[in-house]
């Protein structure tokens, strides 16, 4: 479960001119949580944006010049374990 610290902050960046978010999740399911839950706001919202896709990375680059950006980075046991 995604921490309400981040949908606060996404809120708030949503919300206010001059703000960026970057956060990087060591747990796939917690990152395409955040994809997910960031882009309900967004639709929410009803705010104009555009998406920037790569490789576990997903860019938002909202309306008012903010950008949110989530990313997944494995841990090294991660990579072992597989």
């Amino acid at each position: 479960m995604i921490p309400e610290e981040f949908e606060a902050a996404v809120e708030k960046v949503l919300s206010n001119s001059g703000l960026d978010l970057k956060v990087v999740f060591t747990e796939l399911e917690k990152w395409d949580e955040a994809i997910f839950l960031t882009l309900a706001l967004i639709n929410e919202k009803e705010k104009d944006f555009l998406t920037i896709q790569e490789s576990f990375k997903v860019e938002y680059l909202l309306e008012n010049g903010n950008v949110i950006t989530i990313a997944f980075r494995p841990t090294p046991m991660d990579l072992l374990e597989e």
